[in-house]
Protein backbone atom coordinates (compact mmCIF):
# COMPACT_ATOMS: atom_id res chain seq x y z
CA UNK A 1 0.00 0.00 0.00
CA UNK A 2 3.24 2.37 0.72
CA UNK A 3 4.18 1.86 -2.60
CA UNK A 4 1.00 2.54 -4.08
CA UNK A 5 0.71 5.79 -2.54
CA UNK A 6 3.90 7.20 -2.87
CA UNK A 7 3.65 6.17 -7.05
CA UNK A 8 0.38 7.60 -7.56
CA UNK A 9 0.53 11.32 -7.94
CA UNK A 10 -2.66 13.76 -6.79
CA UNK A 11 -5.36 12.95 -8.38
CA UNK A 12 -4.75 9.36 -9.32
CA UNK A 13 -6.67 6.20 -7.53
CA UNK A 14 -5.86 3.83 -5.14
CA UNK A 15 -8.42 0.90 -4.84
CA UNK A 16 -8.70 -2.18 -2.60
CA UNK A 17 -10.80 -4.98 -3.54
CA UNK A 18 -11.51 -8.46 -1.55
CA UNK A 19 -13.31 -11.09 -3.17
CA UNK A 20 -12.92 -14.95 -3.05
CA UNK A 21 -11.73 -17.03 -6.19
CA UNK A 22 -10.28 -20.29 -7.63
CA UNK A 23 -7.54 -21.17 -8.96
CA UNK A 24 -6.17 -24.86 -9.36
CA UNK A 25 -9.40 -26.17 -7.94
CA UNK A 26 -8.50 -24.38 -4.68
CA UNK A 27 -11.18 -21.55 -2.93
CA UNK A 28 -8.80 -18.43 -1.84
CA UNK A 29 -9.85 -15.05 -0.70
CA UNK A 30 -8.06 -12.42 -2.64
CA UNK A 31 -6.78 -9.03 -1.67
CA UNK A 32 -5.83 -6.81 -4.62
CA UNK A 33 -4.39 -3.16 -4.35
CA UNK A 34 -4.59 -1.35 -7.58
CA UNK A 35 -3.15 2.21 -8.63
CA UNK A 36 -2.95 4.51 -10.90
CA UNK A 37 0.43 5.45 -11.08
CA UNK A 38 3.56 5.45 -12.57
CA UNK A 39 3.70 1.24 -13.60
CA UNK A 40 6.81 -0.89 -13.36
CA UNK A 41 8.45 -1.68 -17.07
CA UNK A 42 7.87 -5.34 -17.69
CA UNK A 43 11.03 -6.44 -17.84
CA UNK A 44 11.34 -5.55 -14.47
CA UNK A 45 8.59 -7.86 -12.95
CA UNK A 46 9.95 -11.28 -12.49
CA UNK A 47 12.62 -9.44 -10.38
CA UNK A 48 10.09 -7.32 -7.70
CA UNK A 49 10.20 -10.12 -5.04
CA UNK A 50 13.61 -10.59 -4.60
CA UNK A 51 15.35 -9.58 -1.87
CA UNK A 52 16.86 -5.87 -1.92
CA UNK A 53 16.05 -5.06 -5.67
CA UNK A 54 14.66 -1.89 -5.95
CA UNK A 55 13.15 -0.97 -9.74
CA UNK A 56 14.46 3.07 -9.19
CA UNK A 57 18.35 2.10 -8.17
CA UNK A 58 18.58 5.70 -7.70
CA UNK A 59 16.92 6.15 -5.15
CA UNK A 60 18.40 5.75 -1.86
CA UNK A 61 17.56 3.68 1.40
CA UNK A 62 16.41 7.29 2.84
CA UNK A 63 13.99 7.48 0.25
CA UNK A 64 13.05 4.39 -0.65
CA UNK A 65 13.55 1.56 1.33
CA UNK A 66 15.97 -1.56 1.33
CA UNK A 67 14.00 -3.48 -1.19
CA UNK A 68 12.71 -6.15 1.60
CA UNK A 69 9.56 -4.87 1.43
CA UNK A 70 7.94 -7.16 -1.21
CA UNK A 71 10.34 -10.21 -0.31
CA UNK A 72 8.84 -10.26 3.33
CA UNK A 73 5.18 -10.44 1.87
CA UNK A 74 6.28 -12.88 -0.17
CA UNK A 75 7.31 -15.34 1.99
CA UNK A 76 4.53 -14.19 4.63
CA UNK A 77 1.76 -15.18 1.83
CA UNK A 78 3.60 -18.80 0.74
CA UNK A 79 4.09 -19.10 4.62
CA UNK A 80 0.33 -19.14 4.28
CA UNK A 81 0.11 -21.81 1.53
CA UNK A 82 -1.06 -18.44 -0.66
CA UNK A 83 0.55 -16.31 -3.40
CA UNK A 84 1.34 -13.25 -4.73
CA UNK A 85 0.99 -11.68 -8.46
CA UNK A 86 1.29 -8.20 -9.70
CA UNK A 87 0.44 -6.94 -13.19
CA UNK A 88 1.75 -3.53 -14.39
CA UNK A 89 1.71 -0.88 -17.29
CA UNK A 90 4.08 1.74 -17.39
CA UNK A 91 2.36 4.91 -17.14
CA UNK A 92 -1.12 3.10 -16.20
CA UNK A 93 -0.49 1.64 -12.96
CA UNK A 94 -0.03 -1.38 -11.10
CA UNK A 95 -1.89 -4.58 -9.28
CA UNK A 96 -1.09 -6.74 -6.80
CA UNK A 97 -2.81 -9.75 -5.64
CA UNK A 98 -2.28 -11.47 -2.57
CA UNK A 99 -4.26 -15.11 -2.39
CA UNK A 100 -4.60 -16.65 0.74
CA UNK A 101 -6.66 -20.40 1.40
CA UNK A 102 -10.05 -20.60 2.26
CA UNK A 103 -10.32 -22.82 4.98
Amino acid sequence: MVNAIRYTSSGGRISIRITDSSHDESRFASVSITDTGVGIAEEQLPFLFDRFYRVEESRSRHTGGMGLGLAIAKEFVEAHRGFISVQSDVGRGTQFTVYLPCA
